[in-house]
Parts: structure tokens; sequence; C-alpha cells
């Protein structure tokens, strides 16, 4: 495909901002600059440039986070591969959409938490939010277990996700959402 072709595709696709290598605090910092500026240039709502950032933030750190590649580095930084596009699709709906290796030990917590996320109305959000803060269910190490329950609350619509297996040991996850 030539340089041209490629950018004309990006632009039939509504992307606005893509990544793809290695994802770490210093890189999520300046990306989500680079993304609030360009949403900014653009003129969009400041509500909607708040929730754009805040899900393009909580993907980009679970990718940091739960990689099946995560590399801790000697100062305890951690660095994950993934990727995250943020888009406008032919509705005029902003959205983000991310992607990384994980542990395929992983794939049954992580659907049954999303489809469960995804069967509550916005009151059963608010609700299972206070649930899981008060009582500390579902917490672990690097937080309190709540990325995809902020996800859904700044939503429009239920989060989509897709987990396909690569090998034994590794799945490729990805999850969309719309704002």
């Amino acid at each position: 495909m030539k340089k041209l072709e490629f950018k004309e595709k990006l632009d039939e696709e509504g992307i606005i901002f893509s990544f793809s290598g290695t994802v770490s605090q210093p890189i999520l910092s300046s990306i989500g600059e680079t993304i609030e500026s360009e949403l900014d240039s653009i003129q969009i709502d400041a509500n909607t440039v708040m929730k754009v950032f805040a899900i393009f933030t909580e993907q980009m750190q679970n990718i940091m986070s739960y990689s099946k590649e995560r590399r801790v580095h000697r100062d305890n930084t951690l660095s994950s591969p993934g990727l995250c596009i943020v888009g406008l699709d032919k509705n005029g709906k902003y959205y983000v959409n991310s992607a990384n290796i994980m542990d395929v030990k992983d794939e049954n917590k992580v659907s049954e938490k999303i489809d469960h996320i995804n069967s509550l109305d916005k009151e059963g959000l608010k609700a299972y939010y206070k649930e899981l803060r008060r009582s500390g269910k579902g917490s672990h190490k690097r937080g309190a277990g709540l990325g995809f329950l902020e996800m859904a609350k700044k939503s429009s619509e239920p989060l989509e996700y897709h987990i396909t297996k690569v090998d034994s040991e590794r799945s490729f996850f990805e999850i969309k959402v719309y704002i």
C-alpha cells in the first residue's frame, strides 16, 4: 500500500490518532497530551474530550499493567507492547480501541467481568461501583479492579471486546469503547 493510500484509509476509517509500540508512563503522558490537543483542535466539546482522554488513559494503563508481555525495569517502572486507536465512526461516535497480548489464564476472569458490567444499566453501574469501592472485592495489587467499570460509566454503549487465543499461554485481547 502506498503512503497516500494508507493515509486515505486511515481518514476513511475516522482514525484521529493511532499508536502501536511499547507503552510506558512517560509515553502515556506524552501521547495523552497529544490526543487532548488534537481533540481540542477539531473543536469537540470539553465533556467528550475528557471522556475520550479518561478512557484512553485507562486502556493504556491496562496495557502497561496486565499485558502478558509486560516488562518491569530496574527502577520498577513498567512497559508493555500494545496498540491504541482514537477515532470517529461513520455514525459520529468517538471511540477508543486498544489491544494487547494477555495471559490465557485471565480470559475467563476478564470475560466474566466485562459481561457482568455490560449487563448493568447506568444506575446498576453506579451501584456496582459503590459496592466494589466499599468491599474491595475484585481488587488486585495495582488498583481496585475498577478500570472496565470506569470505562463503562463513560461509554455510550456496552463495552465491545474480543479475545483470540494465540497459543497455549497467550491470547490477544481487544476492547473498544464508544463515547
